[in-house]
């Protein structure tokens, strides 16, 4: 099983941003950024519009794909 996202809860947690706030946002389901926090199941897709929105590197939030 993948691990979670340290990096995307820590920010998220220092902005004060919801996970809720977050999907809303970024227009997808609450489910999925739940799974992109909780397991790293994200695709390029997601990483991009959450990086946008967070005006943040996708290195700063998301672990290398090895």
């Amino acid at each position: 099983m993948n691990k979670a996202n340290i990096k995307l809860k820590t920010i998220l947690i220092e902005r004060n941003i919801t996970q809720r706030q977050l999907a809303w946002a970024i227009g997808v389901d609450e489910g999925l950024v739940s799974k992109v926090v909780r397991y790293s199941m994200d695709t390029a897709e997601i990483r991009e519009r959450i990086a946008d929105y967070l005006e943040l590197n996708q290195e700063k939030i998301f672990e290398e794909r090895g």
